[in-house]
């Protein structure tokens, strides 16, 4: 961050706090901007420091104290206390603020800082970085909400540090801060009494030991949940898959069955003889590829009522009078061309013998056979 000191006395006041007594010797970190300014003291960040020192490698927290001081167009909050909040340590998933809690905050500011109030928490998570997740987001709206109420994180590891204001529905990080320097005898009595100012002693080779273990501990559950979730992702990608592979096959059966069923119920007609109309043959002739003669073609564009007369008379005069010729299609047989041709299988010995076909020829795919007049 940048770090900018000065004295107070030797800048112009900013018009937006002009009507609010700031500190005179203060040090400004990063670039603070808006009409909302954070004002921390010395001891109070020497404390906090101390609290998320490296050695400690859970989840540490404290409740902030201090005062809001609202101008005409600005508004300032002073943090100048700190309580230490058992409750925040170990899994912030398990931390609340129940009405005990509460009660014995209450009962520590009132001992120590009685002329103070609450006006917000920190956060020590080393290795966690100084950025807010949804959990955290959580517990600031149900136990601090408020505009003037304030989220301070520290990541001792990183040597990060940020703060947070209420704005909307979540927090917003500020770009910047002043640590200010003053006779601040309430945190100097507690920090005394509770001696919290002592350095933090440097940890044995088993204890260092014992917070490496830990930690990786912590990367290896943390990886096992990643590792879950992509578990999970994956069997309800294969789920979905089968179930859509399930359906493709089913289709497939349907449409084959019903495929199976059509070429059944051709050969059962075509064994026990049944004729089909005169308009349905015409209509099967014209699909399978045989050459039309001109009347079937004039045929084609009188008016419905017109072929209806007429189509009797020339289908039955149709294959006595003209030769016509047919062209093999894909699984065409001796047999199925006889019943096409005329409605029954018993013609094969016609056409052999008029395309000069023995038993053992073959015909094929776009072969021109003749198909013989039958009286």
């Amino acid at each position: 961050m940048i770090e900018i000191v000065y004295n107070k006395e030797q800048q112009a006041p900013v018009d937006s706090f002009a009507d609010i007594v700031l500190p005179k010797n203060i040090r400004q970190i990063g670039m603070p901007m808006g009409n909302r300014r954070i004002y921390i003291e010395d001891y109070v960040m020497t404390y906090l420091t101390g609290l998320a020192n490296p050695g400690s490698t859970f989840a540490r927290g404290a409740i902030l104290i201090g005062e809001c001081v609202k101008g005409t167009q600005g508004e300032a909050i002073f943090v100048s206390g700190a309580l230490p909040a058992q409750n925040l340590e170990l899994d912030l998933e398990e931390s609340s603020f129940d009405g005990e809690t509460w009660s014995c905050i209450y009962q520590e500011v009132k001992t120590y800082f009685p002329d103070l109030e609450v006006v917000g928490w920190f956060l020590s998570r080393m290795g966690f970085s100084t950025a807010v997740n949804d959990m955290i987001v959580q517990l600031h709206m149900d136990n601090f909400a408020g505009a003037d109420k304030i989220l301070y994180i520290m990541d001792a590891l990183e040597h990060e540090d940020a703060f947070y204001m209420t704005e909307g529905e979540g927090l917003r990080r500020q770009s910047g801060y002043y640590i200010y320097y003053a006779r601040n005898e309430a945190m100097q009595n507690y920090m005394i009494e509770t001696k919290s100012y002592d350095e933090p002693q440097e940890l044995s080779e088993v204890e260092r030991k014992d917070e490496a273990v830990i930690r990786n501990y912590r990367k290896i559950m943390d990886e096992r949940v990643r590792t879950a979730r992509v578990e999970r992702l994956n069997r309800k990608l294969y789920g979905l898959c089968a179930a859509l592979t399930i359906a493709i096959l089913a289709l497939g059966v349907a449409v084959f069955s019903n495929y199976r069923m059509l070429e059944k119920m051709e050969v059962v007609l075509a064994e026990n003889g049944v004729l089909l109309t005169d308009h349905s043959a015409a209509l099967a002739e014209n699909e399978n590829g045989y050459l039309e003669d001109e009347t079937t073609k004039r045929e084609n564009h009188e008016t419905p009522t017109q072929r209806d007369t007429v189509s009797k008379q020339n289908s039955r005069t149709a294959m006595a009078n003209i030769p016509q010729y047919y062209t093999v299609q894909t699984g065409d047989t001796l047999s199925s061309i006889s019943f096409k041709m005329y409605n029954s299988v018993g013609y094969v010995a016609e056409l052999m013998e008029a395309n000069g076909l023995g038993e053992t020829d073959a015909i094929h795919e776009g072969d021109r056979i003749l198909i013989p007049t039958i009286q």
